[in-house]
This record gives C-alpha cells, structure tokens and sequence, in this order.
C-alpha cells in the first residue's frame, strides 16, 4: 500500500482506521510521523541538554511568577468581598474567580506532594516540544511557503506536502495506491484555518522569549 522509509503500511492497517477519508487521515499520519522523525535525526535537530535546561528553567520561572500573581489577587478578592456595597451579582461573580483560584491552590498543593525529582530526567514531552519547534523552523527556512497558527504556535503549512514530495523523489516514501496518494497530497493542501501573515512569521520557541505579564494585573 504504502513505505515510509522501512515502515511498511499495510492495506489491512489502513482499513482499521474506518471508510476512506479516516484512511486517508492515518496514512498521512502514519507517512509524516516517519519522515519528520527521519528528518530530525537526518538535519541533527535533536533536543540537547541544553535545550531542555533551558526549557524547565523557563518553565519554573513562569510558574513562580504566576503562582505569585495568583496569591496576589487572591488577597485581592478577599479584600473585596470583605467590604460592603457589591451587588448580588458582583459579590457571585467574585466568589466564583475566588473558588477557582482556590482551587487551583489546593490542585498545586497537591502536585507540590508528588512532583518529580530534580535528578530525574524531564519528561518525553520537553523533548518532543524542543524537536517540534526546531523541526518547524527548519522546514520553513527549506521550504517556505504558508504558515498556520495553531494553538501550540507557528506551523509551516505548506512545507508537510513539500517535505514528503522531496522524499518521495528520492525514493525514501512509496505510494502503492495512486488514488490515495493523490488524496493525502490533497488533504495536505488543505488550507488552515487561520493563517501567519508572511512579514510575521517568527519561530523562535516561547522560552527564548521574555515571559508575558500574567492574565492578571499587578
């Protein structure tokens, strides 16, 4: 049906997925998943230790800041429910921000029990996260093309059909089954929802930059 490099796709694997357009979806999956981690490797786009130092150091210094803020308007709130003069609606209206921030307290409290230990290795998903937006910076400086806002930042649209193309060329990705190559290229092509005006494509990561005021004021 399909190769991926040495991953062999099936027709039988593709039919778990459901009738042809759910095939459709987890052939390209399946296909980008390999070639993106080909392609890491390939273009030496590995997290280092640095990286991931960076990342948690960012990470610690973003959650100080907000849980400080937070404990700030939850002193706040206090001190305007204790006055007199709220309407029935604002003194509801507060009481709920307050039990949430409450809440959200007692949820850290909780994980402040249990959380990881300094020498242990940080999770799979700053990793994951480091190599993404690597990855993506790459493709778009090799390929170009229309860029997606996405809710976990800048994706380089156009450059997934262009990147799978270029291995196909070479030979490295096989479609056996025209039809269905014909509509993974389609479904790639695609247009996202909300696109990157071209003079504002930036894909420097958030921890490389200054950490944003908090939602809420000081």
């Amino acid at each position: 049906m399909a190769q991926a490099l040495d991953l062999e796709i099936s027709r039988a694997e593709l039919a778990a997925a459901g009738n042809e357009p759910a095939q459709v979806v987890r052939l390209t999956e399946l296909v980008w998943t390999r070639v993106t981690r080909h392609y890491v490797a390939a273009r030496g786009l590995d997290a280092t230790s640095e990286d991931l130092a960076e990342l948690s150091a960012y990470d610690r210094e973003f959650e100080r800041r907000d849980r400080a803020q937070r404990a700030r308007k939850l002193a706040e709130l206090n001190e305007r429910l204790a006055r007199d003069g709220l309407t029935l609606d604002e003194r509801a209206h507060l009481e709920e921000f307050r039990a949430v921030l409450g809440r959200l307290a007692l949820d850290e409290t909780r994980s402040d029990t249990v959380s990881r230990d300094p020498g242990e290795p940080p999770p799979q998903y700053y990793r994951s996260g480091i190599e993404m937006w690597k990855m993506n910076k790459a493709l778009y400086e090799e390929y170009g093309g229309t860029v997606a806002l996405t809710v976990i930042g800048p994706e380089p649209h156009s450059a997934r059909a262009a990147l799978i193309a270029d291995y196909e060329r070479r030979g490295l990705v096989r479609f056996a089954d025209m039809s269905l190559r014909k509509q993974v290229f389609a479904l790639l092509a695609q247009p996202p929802p909300v696109v990157v005006p071209p003079d504002q494509v930036d894909f420097t990561p958030y921890w490389k930059l200054p950490i944003p005021p908090s939602y809420f004021p000081d």
